[in-house]
């Protein structure tokens, strides 16, 4: 196995569970060295293409990964434990590593379940293999600890007792390796498509997130492909606007290579005013499914519903349209849930909202960094918490069951009020943020019964903004006293959000 991890981008494996007395490694792979064997390498020469990690550093690794996934007091219930198996790609600077981590929790005997995490570490700069292949690794992950989690079930055997295992899991991860889905660099790019027929509010939405509005003024059809690129969260993201008409189609069909290959994720438009074009519409929705399904990839899909103003909203016949939408994509075969937003283009708000879900799809951290919001919102007695990017894109989420006891609109619009609204307090906070009003960077809002806080925190050199709503103002000394603590748990996980 040393050998392949010589030649491999993959440099090894730490499994760690928290036992009585914290974090522990129980494996490690390549075998960590001792002090005397670190000293007789650095005296000699340091072994290339090598990790070499000792006792302390492997449980540096396992205090870091675990204090990530759990705090002093686990706030889920035991029965949500067993359904939980998260992905995060995290940096280990002094390795000069970065690593693709599960998290999942094991059953030993008959006593609680144990948090464990499971890293494999990759050379830093070829970070880029973990998120354009991690689709492809997670279902090696899952078949791995589907059988090795009942041969640990009651102890752990010695270590050369599973070696054989992670061997085999090794080879399965060079062979990736050996045909990655793009090529590995030291930065990430990403390809996002937005597909739908002409004059289906593509072009609309891409201008509404650049905040171009003046263009959406006399708007002519997008000829061709429209590709344009952006910075965001530390990754160069292309945004592909592919125009609707009939002959474009066809040719992003036909040469499916250059237009959908390597696509991370798909905007699909459907024009909810025009009935006449919903069959062409979910037409050509299943083609461009076929062409993705034959590159053998999982491309998650956001369905966006556009031309949804307010003002139509409550109409019999718009009503209709929507249901018979949402029922025909429902037939579709999908392995993901159906995603859908309505968005208009005089809200801008559902615009973000619908964009920033997407985003969110591109992250594997993005169910770790819900994991402990939701944590910290429970033990800060949050009704809901939204976390922010600077320009307002939601990047996680939480909303406990107790909301109804104060508000009496059903949860689900409850969660589109403020994950549509969250925007534009991040928005206005910015206008403001010159006043000396907002020098402690926090505001405050009272809504009758309640009490909406909206907080800048720092990331580093990242401004990301955190809302929360709580019944009363006196839940503000909570939340700062333990903010501080949720920060440095999800420090890692946001730096390496989406790159």
């Amino acid at each position: 196995m040393e050998e392949l991890f010589k030649a491999s981008i993959v440099k090894g494996f730490v499994l760690s569970v928290y036992g009585e007395l914290g974090p522990a490694p129980i494996y490690c792979f390549p075998d960590y060295y001792t002090e005397k064997e670190l000293k007789e390498i650095n005296e000699t020469s340091k072994k290339e293409n090598e990790l070499i990690l000792s006792m302390r550093d492997i449980t540096q690794i396992s205090i870091k990964n675990l204090s990530l996934f759990i705090s002093d007091k686990i706030i889920s219930r035991e029965k949500d434990l067993k359904k939980i198996q998260y992905f995060a790609i995290l940096p280990y600077p002094d390795f000069k590593s970065t690593a693709l981590t599960y998290f999942h929790f094991i059953r030993l005997g008959s006593e609680r379940p144990v948090a464990t995490a499971f890293s494999i570490l990759i050379e830093e700069n070829s970070r880029s293999f973990l998120y354009n292949n991690i689709n492809r690794i997670k279902p090696i992950v899952y078949e791995f600890f589907k059988t090795f989690d009942e041969k640990i079930e009651k102890y752990y055997p010695p270590r050369e007792d599973v070696s054989s295992m992670f061997h085999s899991f090794l080879l399965k991860l060079v062979k990736i390796e050996q045909s990655p889905s793009t090529p590995i660099t030291t930065h990430r790019k990403m390809k996002i498509l937005f597909a739908g027929l002409d004059d289906s509010g593509k072009t609309s939405f891409l201008l509404s997130v650049d905040r171009k509005y003046s263009k959406l003024i006399g708007l002519k059809p997008t000829s061709g492909a429209s590709i344009k690129s952006i910075e965001a969260l530390g990754a160069t993201i292309f945004l592909w606007d592919l125009g609707g008409q009939y002959k474009f189609r066809k040719k992003y069909i036909t040469k499916a290579e250059i237009y959908l290959y390597e696509a991370d994720l798909l905007f699909y438009f459907i024009d909810i005013k025009n009935r006449n074009r919903f069959e062409e519409s979910i037409d050509y929705l299943q083609n461009l499914k076929n062409v993705l399904n034959k590159f053998n990839q999982n491309t998650p899909i956001v369905y966006i519903l556009s031309k949804g103003d307010s003002d139509i909203l409550k109409s019999g016949e718009i009503k209709d349209n929507i249901e018979y939408i949402k029922k025909k994509l429902s037939e579709i075969p999908s392995n993901e849930p159906l995603e859908i937003y309505i968005t208009s283009i005089f809200q801008i708000f559902t615009i973000l909202r619908a964009f920033s879900s997407g985003i969110s799809k591109l992250s594997p951290n993005r169910d770790l960094i819900n994991h402990n919001l939701k944590n910290f919102s429970l033990a800060t007695s949050s009704y809901l918490s939204l976390l922010l990017s600077i320009d307002g894109l939601v990047l996680a989420d939480f909303y406990s069951s107790e909301i109804m006891e104060f508000i009496t609109i059903p949860k689900s619009e409850v969660m589109n009020v403020f994950e549509i609204t969250a925007p534009q307090f991040a928005m206005l906070f910015k206008i403001f943020s010159k006043f000396k009003a907002l020098q402690k960077e926090e505001a405050i809002f009272k809504v009758a019964n309640s009490i909406i806080l909206f907080k800048r925190i720092q990331i580093e050199d990242n401004s990301m903004f955190i809302l929360f709503l709580v019944d009363n103002e006196k839940k503000k000394k909570i939340i700062n006293k333990q903010l501080a603590q949720f920060l440095f748990q999800t420090k890692d996980l946001l730096l390496r959000y989406i790159a």
